[in-house]
């Protein structure tokens, strides 16, 4: 009777894991239009119902991650922290403007802001926001004639300085050169004067001389003869039919009449007046010193245009007709809606206190995510039903014990996560199957135990009791060292790599109650009848007596080690070598989707010319390749110093020789850029991560079995499972990404949890059968646990194959990396591990004389 809580414990906590998992079976069972009507009719109940359930990554749902560094070069330290606080805040009143639910905006180290806006259907819209400097400017304009008498010096300057140009022998008017009004300048046009034209008293230039006459006014000569006190300056937005589009040119006074600072609200309104009609209008209104700043601004110059500009771009320019004392002004030229609203919402919120600059930018698809969680839960669903099935057959009732277990810790695991309202991920999802086939071990070496308890002939009761105790000390030190490895990774890794490691960890404490909480509970409950005198448990002799003298074996096994490092280390030296993703070599990496397909070749010809700022690249030799189904390609480009700027190229290229291949306004499923400073940051932090975690295993070790010896040869197993698999990874040519960092430090956890499972049999059996010596021991507990060692590695192979059959394309270095690992670990358990404690037990031996 004394045990009868235990039943009702488990209950209770299965009751509690279904109470915190409700609300996300209710909010993620819905359908689209569910979701849309009770928006509508219950708002509030939509919301509390989302915060009460589990959070999906941005790459389950889409979205966009992006971290922003403000540059506070040249700022005291106190100037820069303001500056970080005042952005950030600033940055927040944005994206709450902007309407995304559950946004994401934190501090990262002392000038650095992360921001993560889930669920974001216009991605670029939503750069633009956060981007934007929103420094506004009221900055009068130079008179025509003014403007005129400058460009034309510089025109004549840039003129004389070019050798291979013909010298102009025909004199021309000030203000001639620029007089055939009305008409856009010829595209084609190499000097000054004829790439410009003039429209009513403003000057315009081509789009595709725009960056070429910004070059020629940005020249030493040509700055020699602008005034310090003016600058030029052109129109936000192009005007013009498609294919012959241009831009105005203004010069402004470079001293601002007014800044942004002043405006105390903006909205938008639809033009009523025949200049504007149609058009959106941003309408702002200026605080009180405002008020009387733009009334004298304004009474002092009747007549002039002011330029109202915008991050160094001018929207509008209008003509002041008469005295503004109200304090109220209109900005034209956004272009769209859209455009206006965030103008407003930019304004309202204000100008950013620094300058910042986005060097990481991941961007998901929503199509891409919902394929992602349908991928996920089919590859956890087909990883339990197999694991499921060899556990009965091979186990018996005792199988179906221990897939309970397994599904309750599936629950608790998701149930944790939800109470929390943690982030789910994809790698958190390939945590959670990584978690399915190594909890079995627990149980496993449970069961094993029980086995070799019933062969010495104890009763059913003794059995289980014994098989617990003696497989407590194995489970615990396995499990504490892979979650130390977790705690590493948490620590070192940034997103989604987070969410591999909370899900791992959640899952070791949920599999070690699970393991030995509530299997023994239905262990007992079973055998309560003093009378029981069988046990369900599977044929006890499979496995068993096996005698193989494995250290006798280990110059063999050496050997074998030393031929695949060697072959590794020739790929890395002199055939693949190590070949970083984007997380450390930095650049731009985009996910296309196009129907019908397109082949790999008609990409390449397309991305011979790609206009990236004021260049156009080749960028045709670039990594460009299927990516799992026919209809997507992966583009990769190595140039981190302009990412965004080479996606956008990019993107304009295909989407203007392809139109008729993108159907889906989600094409771009996936777009990332990593900027050479966190790429070199993410480099060191995996190596720190790798080094960290051997560093706490081996003094974890040492205190567990009182001898360094056991946490060096640990060590040495691990060394050498790490640096196997890198060379196999080289040889197969497979990135080095974050992902599969994450599965390296998975292999040295699971690697450990093998070798920590045979170390602790040889501790065992080093009290119980002291006058065997020392090799002779460590063969009779390696083969003692054989049956644990295979049975897991088969598990959690079963569990990381299907992985990476069903877990879709962005899983498969990480799969491969695991399954790699597997058999590494699984070898170096027996054939490095303990031949290296061997070896060091005689060499200690040999010092002292024995």
């Amino acid at each position: 009777m004394k045990n009868n809580w235990k039943p009702i414990l488990i209950v209770a906590f299965i009751a509690a894991a279904i109470y915190y998992l409700q609300p996300s079976l209710q909010f993620y069972g819905m359908t689209d239009q569910e979701r849309e009507t009770m928006d509508q009719n219950a708002p509030e109940q939509l919301v509390d119902l989302h915060k009460s359930s589990l959070n999906l990554g941005l790459d389950l749902q889409g979205g966009i991650h992006l971290v922003l560094e403000v540059k506070t070069e040249g700022l005291e330290q106190q100037a820069a922290q303001d500056a970080v606080d005042q952005a950030q805040e600033v940055l927040r009143n944005r994206v709450d403007q902007f309407g995304v639910a559950e946004p994401t905006i934190q501090r990262q180290g002392e000038n650095r802001i992360i921001i993560e806006l889930p669920g974001v259907q216009d991605v670029q819209r939503a750069k633009d926001l956060v981007g934007q400097t929103a420094l506004l400017e009221f900055q009068l304009l130079e008179p025509y004639e003014d403007r005129a008498r400058l460009l034309n010096r510089i025109d004549q300057v840039l003129r004389a300085d070019e050798a291979e140009e013909e010298e102009e022998a025909e004199e021309e008017e000030e203000v001639g050169l620029f007089e055939d009004a009305g008409e856009v300048p010829d595209p084609t046009s190499r000097t000054l004067a004829s790439m410009l034209g003039a429209i009513g008293d403003d000057f315009v230039v081509s789009a595709r001389n725009l960056q070429r006459v910004k070059n020629m006014l940005n020249s030493p000569q040509a700055q020699e003869l602008i005034p310090s006190d003016v600058e030029f300056l052109f129109s936000s937005k192009p005007d013009g039919p498609e294919g012959n589009e241009y831009y105005r040119m203004f010069l402004v006074r470079e001293k601002s009449e007014m800044t942004g600072h002043m405006i105390e609200d903006a909205f938008v309104s639809i033009g009523q007046s025949i200049e504007y009609m149609g058009q959106p209008i941003v309408n702002f209104t200026t605080t009180d010193e405002g008020v009387r700043r733009f009334a004298r601004i304004t009474g002092s110059h009747i007549g002039d245009r002011m330029a109202i500009v915008m991050d160094g771009s001018v929207y509008s320019a209008p003509t002041i007709q008469s005295k503004i004392t109200e304090g109220r002004g209109i900005i034209t030229g956004s272009g769209t809606q859209e455009e206006a609203r965030d103008l407003a919402i930019v304004l309202r919120a204000g100008a950013l206190p620094a300058e910042i600059e986005i060097i990481e930018d991941r961007t998901v698809g929503p199509s891409l995510g919902r394929d992602s969680i349908e991928k996920g839960k089919t590859a956890a669903m087909y990883s339990m039903i197999l694991i499921a099935i060899f556990m009965i057959l091979y186990y018996r009732a005792s199988g179906v014990i221990a897939d309970l277990a397994l599904l309750l810790n599936i629950l608790f695991i998701m149930a944790v996560l939800a109470s929390f309202h943690a982030t789910l991920t994809l790698p958190g999802i390939a945590g959670i199957i990584l978690t399915i086939g190594m909890a079995v071990d627990a149980n496993v070496l449970i069961f094993e135990r029980i086995r070799e308890e019933l062969r010495s002939g104890k009763t059913v009761r003794a059995a289980i009791d014994s098989g617990y105790n003696h497989a407590l000390s194995a489970i615990v030190d396995a499990n504490v060292t892979t979650f130390l490895v977790g705690i590493v990774l948490y620590q070192f890794g940034t997103g989604p790599i987070r969410g591999f490691a909370l899900t791992l960890c959640i899952g070791i404490v949920s599999s070690l109650f699970t393991a030995f909480f509530v299997t023994r509970t239905v262990f007992d409950l079973i055998t309560r009848k003093a009378m029981k005198q069988t046990l369900s448990i599977g044929p006890v002799g499979l496995f068993a007596d096996m005698n193989i003298r494995f250290l006798s074996l280990r110059n063999m096994g050496f050997g074998a080690s030393a031929a695949v490092f060697l072959l590794g280390v020739v790929s890395v030296v002199g055939i693949n070598g190590f070949r970083p993703g984007i997380d450390f070599a930095g650049g731009t990496l985009l996910e296309l989707h196009f129907e019908p397909p397109l082949q790999v070749e008609q990409i390449r010809s397309a991305l011979g010319r790609v206009p990236v700022g004021d260049k156009t690249l080749d960028l045709s030799k670039s990594e460009i390749k299927h990516f799992g189904s026919p209809n997507d390609i992966l583009i990769r480009v190595t140039d981190s110093e302009q990412g965004t700027e080479v996606a956008d190229g990019i993107m304009q290229v295909v989407k203007a020789g392809f139109a008729a291949n993108i159907q889906d306004m989600e094409w771009i499923r996936r777009q990332e850029k990593v900027g050479p400073k966190i790429g070199s940051e993410l480099s060191g932090a995996a190596v720190r991560a790798v080094l960290v975690s051997l560093v706490l295993i081996l003094v974890y070790m040492a205190w567990r079995f009182h001898r360094f010896l056991y946490g060096i040869a640990a060590v040495v197993a691990l060394f050498h499972d790490v640096l196997i698999t890198l060379g196999l990874l080289s040889l197969f040519d497979i990135e080095i990404t974050l992902a599969v960092v994450a599965a390296l430090l998975a292999i040295v956890g699971y690697s450990l949890n093998d070798t920590i499972v045979v170390f602790d049999r040889i501790r065992e059996n080093l009290h119980t059968a002291r006058k065997q010596g020392f090799e002779t021991t460590i063969d009779l507990s390696i083969n003692d646990c054989l049956s644990r060692t295979l049975i897991t590695s088969l598990t959690t192979l079963v569990a990381v194959l299907v992985l990476m059959v069903f877990g879709g394309e962005v899983n498969r270095d990480f799969t491969i990396t695991l399954m790699i690992g597997i058999f590494i670990g699984t070898y170096s358990s027996i054939f490095v591990a303990s031949p290296v404690l061997y070896m060091g037990q005689q060499r200690t031996e040999k010092k002292q004389g024995k």
